[in-house]
């Protein structure tokens, strides 16, 4: 109440109109700036190489669209069960939210909507096309263009040299990071979809490129690069290369190689071999010559290693290895951090220093590289690679490549967007003039910045990760997948966190704030442009920049 005031019948008098005011106050005359609902794109969905519309997907997820959600999410991705396991998540480094109280944790999500939704109808073939194309390789590339082409009709025969299918999925990804049932589960949704899966045929011997090229309208290969470079050292014949390791185990084999275990390398597959060695029963040290900062492994792989155990020896490079009584002997030089070399990484330098350990087995996980054995010699580039364009078409007009053949090794969500790729190349080639489908890669919008976004109608709270079994726990349990999905209400609780950055998820926020009631409702904001004065507060208040103004020049431009 005003001081000096007893009753409101004190104040003095206002004007007030006598009626309605609607249709007579065109404030919207005023407007220099207009609010547009735009569609811009959000940087977690910029940030994946599959260009999965997280936001969107997401908003579906909150209003309980969960069918629609995972449907959304197969045009970019068929398998978030298993990214949702194994993906870097690179959407999460790039997360707007990461600036205010921690990235959004997109990969839980992943793999909550992929096992919540296992059990409901999977995307189906389209008529038949009377095309048929040929997938050489079952890995996350040759399962990903299997996938997107069998959605367009076209008979798709996988061919697969060894008796599973899976590629790395099966055999170089270790069970309790991606359990084979899960893989499983992907490869009959392929066959039930028509898929036709073509076992224990390898390229160069069963079948040849120039076979395929004769018999198939399309080939797509990715065969993956499964050999190991070599150290260029004395006695690495002594050694035993990283992933013949993890394949030999994967199918089966669980002797324990020794107890005294070292791994060469500082990438994803010496994380792997390490950890396995673990749960093995062996103890297992990580040789790797630069330091710590400087590691090619994912952070969180290291991270899981260091905490189950694996011992790292930085700064080490061995040079010399000999076989002495059924140990090997390993000369390792120390090294030291030089100038910056081309990776952008220091330089490893050696001091002059050496020393000797001895182990029972050593492993080495230094990079792989293709077998293009099968391939002419003419297709290969001179880094040692595939020539292949952007979408993977190589110098035989009928022959696509992708995954770690193209490019050397990547991710798993990497190669799946390879593989997507290549399918809308062949697609396209089957059926010149046709329309797109929907699901074809599209270039990305402008992205929205973390500057533009407002955190200040979100409530703030930290993200909910992926619960894991205690280092020793996860020991015990040897091959038993580590890390469990997240429940539904832990679900819908992260997706409260997403600023839906581009995208309007029906907020409300903006129809709350216009002070001249200019937003209507239906199922999202419209706005009378006749009250608008074009005030820019909707623009303002918006969580994820979903809103923009643009000057009414502009408009009267066109």
């Amino acid at each position: 109440m005003v001081a000096g005031t007893s009753h409101v019948d004190d104040y003095p008098e206002i004007p007030v109109s006598l009626r309605s005011t609607v249709g007579v106050l065109q404030t919207g005359a005023w407007r220099n700036l207009r609010p547009v609902l735009t569609r811009r794109t959000a940087p977690c969905t910029a940030a994946c190489p599959a260009g999965v519309p997280v936001p969107h997907y997401l908003d579906l997820l909150a209003r309980g669209r969960v069918a629609e959600a995972v449907d959304l999410f197969h045009l970019s991705n068929p398998f978030p069960r298993i990214t949702g396991r194994v993906c870097p998540h690179p959407c999460e480094s790039e997360c707007n939210r990461a600036h205010h109280d921690g990235a959004v944790s997109i990969r839980a999500l992943e793999r909550h909507l992929g096992d919540a939704t296992d059990s409901l109808p999977r995307p189906t073939a389209g008529l038949d096309s009377g095309h048929t194309v040929a997938v050489v390789g079952s890995g996350p590339a040759g399962l990903s263009a299997a996938h997107y082409l069998r959605r367009e009709g076209h008979a798709v025969i996988v061919y697969e040299r060894r008796e599973l299918p899976g590629g790395l999925l099966r055999y170089g990804i270790p069970d309790y990071r991606l359990p084979d049932p899960v893989v499983d589960a992907e490869i009959s949704a392929l066959r039930d979809m028509g898929v036709e899966f073509r076992t224990g045929v390898s390229l160069g011997s069963d079948i040849t490129l120039a076979g395929l090229e004769n018999e198939y309208e399309a080939v797509f290969v990715a065969i993956g690069a499964w050999s190991e470079r070599w150290a260029g050292i004395d006695g690495e014949e002594a050694m035993v290369p990283g992933l013949d390791f993890l394949n030999s185990v994967a199918m089966g084999e669980t002797t324990l190689p020794g107890r005294h275990c070292a791994v060469v390398g500082g990438g994803n597959t010496a994380m792997d071999v390490a950890r396995v060695l673990l749960r093995l029963g062996a103890d297992a040290a990580v040789l790797y010559r630069r330091t710590e900062d400087e590691m090619p492994a994912i952070a969180e792989e290291y991270e899981r290693a260091a905490e189950d155990g694996v011992r790292f020896e930085f700064l080490s490079l061995p040079v010399a290895a000999t076989r002495v009584n059924g140990e090997i002997q390993l000369t390792v030089a120390e090294m030291r951090l030089g100038p910056a070399d081309e990776s952008g990484r220091h330089r490893p330098e050696p001091t002059g220093v050496t020393h000797t350990e001895t182990y029972d087995a050593v492993f080495t996980a230094i990079g792989e590289s293709a077998d293009l054995a099968a391939f002419p010699t003419a297709m290969v580039s001179d880094d040692g690679w595939l020539q292949v364009a952007p979408d993977g078409q190589t110098t035989h007009e009928t022959v696509y490549v992708g995954g770690d053949l193209s490019h050397g090794p990547e991710t798993v969500i990497a190669a799946i967007a390879d593989g997507r790729r290549a399918a809308a190349a062949i697609h396209g080639r089957l059926n010149p003039g046709a329309a797109p489908p929907p699901w074809s890669p599209a270039v990305p919008e402008e992205v929205v910045g973390h500057k533009e976004v407002n955190g200040a109608t979100v409530s703030s709270s930290g993200a909910i990760h992926l619960p894991h079994m205690e280092p020793a726990e996860r020991i015990a349990a040897g091959f038993v997948e580590e890390a469990a999905t997240i429940a539904a209400a832990a679900a819908l609780a992260e997706v409260e966190r997403c600023y839906s950055c581009g995208h309007c998820n029906s907020c409300g926020v903006c129809f709350t704030f216009c002070p001249d009631v200019a937003i209507a409702w239906d199922d999202g904001p419209t706005f009378d442009l006749d009250v608008c004065k074009g005030c820019g507060i909707c623009a303002t208040e918006c969580p994820g920049s979903a809103i923009i103004n643009v000057p009414e020049k502009e408009f009267a431009r066109v």
